[in-house]
């Protein structure tokens, strides 16, 4: 696959990159005392720790690399050739995707060992909401790209997406904290549906407006990639 030889060139630059790295494999175990400090154990941990590594190792890591390879005209070059569009950024977007899956896997595994949580009852809804949640906020990064002038300003533009998934997602602490009809609008934010998905392979609950929410950002995502993603630098 085309796509696969830009993603080993981009996993060479990716190990190079020593910001990445922090972002990546470093910040998602800094978070793990402030989830222990509200009594996050066992799955809610895991839940916690896979939510914070697709905000940061895919969602930041991606606007970041986007730009870059934007603004130095990587981009523009490999559309020269046969590779597609979707190609290109799913090339450029593959290291920190496989890098962000292992991560989740090994988070789980550990944490499995030393807590003794039992394995997932439904590991399907797991795998949907990891999956999708991958694909989902590489998108999101690809259109955050879109809007970010240098790698610099991805610190401003990512932040919106970063704030509402940590406060508004249930990431830190239970929806159940808001009001009703406030609890109902963040249930639309782009990482609550991937969080619901994760609980729901360990705990019974509703996972029909999970998968519809997170199949209609994907498609948004989607959508907004082909519309406004930019080729050129922006100068």
């Amino acid at each position: 696959m085309r796509a696969v030889a830009i993603g080993q060139a981009e996993l060479k630059l990716f190990w190079r990159n020593r910001t990445a790295l922090f972002n990546s494999l470093v910040v998602p175990l800094l978070v793990v005392p402030l989830l222990l400090s509200v009594d996050a154990e066992g799955v809610p941990l895991v839940v916690g720790l896979t939510g914070f590594v697709l905000i940061m190792a895919v969602y930041y890591n991606l606007v970041t690399v986007f730009v870059a390879r934007r603004e130095e005209l990587v981009l523009k070059r490999l559309r020269v050739g046969e590779l597609t569009d979707p190609e290109v950024l799913f090339g450029a977007a593959l290291p920190s995707m496989v890098v962000a899956i292992g991560q989740m896997v090994l988070f789980a595994v550990f944490i499995g060992v030393i807590t003794g949580i039992e394995l997932p009852s439904k590991p399907w809804f797991l795998v949907f909401g990891v999956l999708g949640g991958v694909v989902l906020f590489a998108l999101l990064a690809a259109a955050s790209a879109a809007f970010t002038r240098t790698v610099e300003m991805a610190q401003v533009t990512s932040l919106p997406v970063l704030m509402a998934c940590v406060i508004g997602s249930g990431l830190m602490f239970p929806l159940s904290v808001f009001p009703p009809e406030v609890q109902s609008a963040l249930r639309f934010l782009p990482l609550t549906p991937v969080l619901d998905l994760l609980r729901a392979g360990w705990h019974d609950g509703p996972v029909l407006q999970p998968l519809i929410v997170l199949a209609a950002w994907i498609v948004v995502g989607a959508y907004a990639v082909r519309r406004w993603f930019r080729w050129e630098p922006r100068r």
